[in-house]
């Protein structure tokens, strides 16, 4: 799985070329001008607004614990990817851009049409598209890609934090805030039940020590806490004090008092609490996830005025910023590719040679089947046509560094390729990577 995952990027071919029309290209906004962690809190008021951001998609090699260097899919070459935030009734514009070799999307948790909801259309490489929404309700959400199969997008890194404040300021207290987004990350197998890390915000263990989290005695803390693991709820607790929750991150809910807090995968909670003492205190989820990445601090620090914050201050920017220096991004570039074979190697006006069919249900790997044969002998100099009786798009991608791609085959087309020299010749499908197939060349 891991060796799949590190020679599609080098076998994969990019349908690329000029990404935007300069008519397009005026309207995107440049992605490093943006501010994603705007320093709003819920207690100030504002009327809506329109909000514009850009989301790309981009393969990137970032640390996820000391020394260890992993290649996820990311939004702007970080995982998570940058915390949206709005206000309630704002409408929003994401501007999404895919810089990589497969197909992805943008799905936003929260309230909008299907035009918007990031699962169709399915976004190819070299491709942009335009979301546009009304925020709503307030609350804790999260966005991540939605294409197939999705468990792997999201584990692979694909999301991020999305803040909707009340339109109402009396709704939350001032209060200081912070962003955790729990996730798991397994970079010898994916499909790893136990994940090897869980960490918050991208890292393991990253508020420890002198990145503790920083409040006062008796300062009121909110914390927006994701769960965008694929497999089990995480059982958040903090130390030493009983919290106040807002179930699913809505404040629309009554907040409960807590010890801890069971959060499933997909879901949100607004964590509320205060502690009386001054010290250092934990917080992580219960289980074996605190022992494999799951584990902060929060330092309160002494404060004999037991002065109440006026308005929210907002953390994020600041996480965000730790979260680089942490992750020490680089994304992979993927201009190179240009010009490689593509879009005509789609059509379905291959003629002769010998058929595999890509068989129906292939995309569920718990389908034995997946190619129709699954090994196939023909002479050298021979072509093959693979053609995709299934309903959703897959690759013919060599296991061999760089020697044939097919690109995106789309439900009912198909791809050709001429054998010309003897050997044996291993393939998969880079958006599946656990179809694999054999050619024998004698």
């Amino acid at each position: 799985m891991k060796d799949n995952f590190e020679k599609k990027r080098a076998g994969a071919f990019v349908l690329w070329g000029i990404l935007v029309a300069s008519a397009v290209t005026g309207a995107l906004l440049s992605v490093s001008n943006m501010n994603f962690g705007d320093k709003v809190g819920a207690s100030a008021a504002a009327s809506p607004v329109h909000r514009e951001y850009t989301l790309v998609a981009e393969d990137a090699e970032l640390e996820i614990a000391p020394g260890e260097v992993v290649k996820p899919w990311t939004f702007n070459g970080t995982m998570p990817g940058p915390t949206l935030r709005f206000t309630e009734g704002d409408n929003v514009t994401i501007h999404f851009i895919n810089k990589t070799p497969l197909i992805h999307t943008v799905h936003f948790h929260g309230n909008h049409d299907e035009k918007n909801d990031g699962v169709l259309p399915q976004i190819i490489p070299a491709e942009n598209y335009t979301y546009n929404f009304i925020a709503d309700p307030a609350g804790a959400f999260m966005y991540h890609c939605h294409a197939y199969p999705t468990s792997l997008h999201i584990r692979m890194g694909m999301y991020g934090s999305i803040i909707v404040d009340p339109k109402d300021s009396e709704v939350l207290k001032p209060a200081k805030e912070f962003a955790l987004v729990l996730s798991e990350f397994d970079p010898d197998n994916q499909d790893n039940f136990v994940a090897k890390y869980y960490p918050v915000n991208g890292y393991i263990d990253q508020y420890m020590g002198e990145n503790a989290l920083k409040i006062k005695q008796n300062e009121l803390v909110r914390l927006y806490v994701i769960n965008i693991g694929t497999t089990i709820p995480y059982s958040f607790h903090l130390h030493s004090t009983v919290f106040k929750v807002y179930a699913s991150g809505l404040p629309s809910n009554d907040p409960i008092d807590a010890q801890t807090i069971e959060i499933g995968p997909g879901n949100a909670a607004i964590v509320e609490a205060v502690w009386k003492s001054p010290g250092t205190y934990m917080f992580h989820s219960h289980g074996f996830l605190e022992e494999r990445g799951n584990m902060g601090a929060v330092r309160v620090l002494s404060d004999g005025s037991g002065e109440q914050l006026s308005e929210s201050v907002s953390m994020i920017d600041w996480q965000y910023e730790l979260q680089k220096e942490l992750q020490k991004p680089t994304v992979i570039d993927y201009d190179n590719l240009s010009g490689s074979a593509s879009a005509q190697s789609h059509s379905s006006s291959a003629h002769g040679g010998t058929t595999v069919k890509i068989v129906k249900g292939a995309w569920d790997k718990n389908q034995r089947d997946y190619y129709e044969p699954a090994e196939i002998t023909v002479e050298e100099g021979a072509v093959i046509n693979w053609i995709n009786e299934d309903g959703v798009v897959h690759t013919v991608t060599s296991k061999q560094q760089g020697l044939f791609d097919s690109s995106i085959i789309a439900a009912g087309q198909e791809w050709q390729y001429q054998f010309a020299e003897e050997g044996e010749y291993d393939y998969y499908c880079i958006v599946h990577p656990w179809m694999e197939g054999i050619v024998h060349v004698e």
